[in-house]
């Protein structure tokens, strides 16, 4: 059973938003739906505030690479500038040596999956032929992305009080940056070989050897952590079909199995953040094309004075899998008509309706005239006129058009009197001077 609401004020929520049933542990966190060509947000704590991204960054620096190099094979040197700009920072590195000869391709290896930051340092050099020019164009890129609260100071993502983001815009920097094949094939590489050295991806999860943390159907992306920052990680998880994105910010370091071992919690929130969308979510058509929604009433109309709206095409969302599909509730906006005028042809969109799936907006959905309406040219002359009628502003135009033709109807009769009787006096005295 489909049940229908009044109509109601459009809402800009076209995705539901829903909560785990486990803990998390991460101040701020995201989980976003890859199914839904909307990315819609599936749940999320915090996302609007100022996080530390730390090594995150590394997403960013990697896509202005990819958009500015053509070829990830060209060759670069390490300078004793990037090299000085990491020494005694504490920050993970690929013990890259002045002098060091590498490919653009295996920096940006070392930079994802080893977190390497004298690999981003080179990199900037490289590209913009400097620390600072680099990090305008991260910033440029940032913006064009669509993030309007990130700001970056450097490549590597160290501790900068003006280094910031949002887990919203995080989501929509690794969105844009998952676009790009060659970023994806990077970032989701579990182990990297340089100058016979093998490197295994920063995130935890992707390691069987970690048993803390390991899970089977995650891959990618960067992980990221300072004092400041917490422990951060961006993941997506594929199971059975369904696909998610999960973003973890400012998650702690706490004993989690009470076994006198300290876990980081980022890789357990991600996780958990996944097993709980993989059991309890579902990727369900919640109306079908061409599905009733509700009737208007038609004016002008040949031969038809009602007229049913149905929906333009398919929506699909992301739902509580144990919601039961008959108890969807679609809800017409503002939008929608409250009378169609005739002509209407089949498939004109008349307005729009909220679907509604357990007290939550999963999707809007254009509203179509499921047959074509001829006009009759008697109703529309009749009703014309009834709506003439009916308007207090027509009316008094009409009654002062009325009353200025009556006054000049009479002003014409009296002057043709006046004249007349003008006329028959000169008559008159022009018999009397014979």
């Amino acid at each position: 059973m489909v049940l229908l609401l009044a109509a109601a004020p459009c809402s800009t929520a076209f995705a539901a938003e829903y909560q785990p049933t486990e803990k998390i542990y991460a101040e701020n966190y995201m989980l976003v739906s890859l199914d839904d060509p909307s990315y819609p947000v599936i749940c999320a704590k915090n996302a609007d505030d100022k996080v530390y991204p730390a090594s995150l960054t590394k997403i960013v620096t990697a896509m202005v690479v990819l958009d500015n190099v053509k070829n990830l094979d060209s060759e670069t040197t390490v300078s004793q500038t990037a090299f000085n700009s990491i020494l005694g920072t504490g920050a993970q590195t690929a013990n890259l040596q002045v002098g060091d000869h590498l490919s653009v391709r295996q920096l940006l290896y070392l930079t994802m999956v080893q977190s390497a930051c004298d690999a981003c340092q080179v990199l900037a050099e490289y590209v913009a032929g400097g620390f600072d020019e680099f990090v305008a164009m991260m910033n440029e890129w940032a913006a064009a992305a669509g993030c309007t609260n990130t700001h970056f100071t450097n490549a590597s993502g160290l501790h900068d009080e003006n280094h910031y983001t949002t887990v919203n815009d995080l989501r929509l920097i690794t969105l844009k940056a998952l676009e790009n094949k060659t970023f994806k094939e990077i970032a989701e590489t579990k182990t990297y070989t340089y100058a016979g050295q093998t490197f295994y991806h920063s995130n935890l999860m992707l390691h069987s050897s970690y048993l803390s943390y390991y899970y089977e159907y995650a891959k990618g992306i960067k992980t990221g952590s300072t004092s400041e920052a917490g422990y951060c990680v961006i993941t997506t998880a594929s199971k059975d079909g369904y696909n998610y994105l999960a973003i973890v910010c400012n998650s702690p370091r706490i004993d989690y199995n009470n076994d006198g071992y300290i876990e980081k919690c980022s890789f357990i929130d991600a996780a958990t953040l996944f097993k709980w969308a993989f059991s309890s979510l579902s990727y369900k058509t919640v109306i079908k094309q061409g599905d009733f929604v509700c009737d208007v009433p038609v004016k002008n109309g040949k031969g038809v004075d009602t007229l049913q709206l149905v929906a333009k095409e398919n929506k699909s969302a992301t739902v509580l899998a144990s919601l039961d599909p008959s108890m969807v509730m679609i809800r017409p906006i503002d939008a929608t008509v409250s009378e169609a005028v005739a002509p209407v042809q089949q498939g004109d969109v008349l307005g729009a309706a909220e679907i509604i799936y357990g007290d939550q907006v999963v999707a809007t959905v254009d509203l179509v005239a499921a047959q074509t309406v001829e006009v009759s040219r008697l109703l529309q002359i009749v009703n014309g006129l009834r709506d003439l009628l009916s308007n207090p502003i027509a009316i008094v135009v009409l009654v002062v058009i009325i009353l200025a033709v009556i006054g000049l109807v009479v002003y014409t009769v009296l002057y043709n009197m006046r004249k007349r009787k003008t006329n028959a006096l000169r008559r008159s005295h022009r018999d009397e001077e014979e």
